[in-house]
């Protein structure tokens, strides 16, 4: 692996960490940047860097570095918001699967990345909520995490594969 390749996915790291600092409140789940640098790792570094790039961010957060959104250490694997943390892994692989050549598959791959990020984020939260509170789950949690975002989700993904296209027709991309 080439120093460049190493320089680039801590780059995305440190995006990612700096994303989940920049907070929009909307409802019980603030908007952060992190998603968006995720996909962005995914789009512009493939898998391989990409996971790097996740893994070390999760990592670094684990050990009590406060990149997370909420907060960092140990105490975040159970946390309600971990599972969006945990979404990270498959959603940057399936995002870096739509490649950054054809607009259309990029965005396609990119709803994907979300709805993957989205689909951990429901389950730990209902395991978490059930564990918490030792009672019956509605679908009214899944319908608080994740419909809210679905039309924000959409024009995020569409604005990220631009800006993605954007950079990958400068040769700022490794995947």
């Amino acid at each position: 692996m080439k120093t460049k390749h190493l320089v680039f996915a801590a780059l995305f790291t440190a995006l990612i960490a700096v994303g989940a600092q920049i907070r929009i409140p909307l409802g019980p789940i603030p908007f952060t940047l992190q998603v968006p640098m995720v996909l962005l790792a995914g789009m512009l570094l493939g898998k391989k860097l990409g996971l790097i790039s996740i893994t070390a961010y999760i990592f670094i957060g684990l050990i009590g570095i406060p990149v997370f959104a909420g907060a960092g250490g140990l105490g975040s694997l159970v946390s309600p918001s971990f599972g969006f943390v945990l979404g990270f892994i498959p959603g940057v692989v399936i995002t870096a699967v739509g490649g950054n050549e054809h607009a259309g598959r990029m965005i396609t791959f990119t709803l994907l990345g979300m709805v993957t990020i989205y689909m951990r984020c429901a389950l730990f939260r209902v395991y978490y909520e059930y564990g918490n509170r030792n009672s019956y789950v509605s679908d009214g949690i899944l319908m608080a995490a994740v419909v809210p975002f679905l039309i924000k989700d959409v024009i995020l993904a569409v604005l990220t594969v631009m800006f993605a296209k954007t950079l990958t027709q400068r040769g700022l991309m490794l995947a």
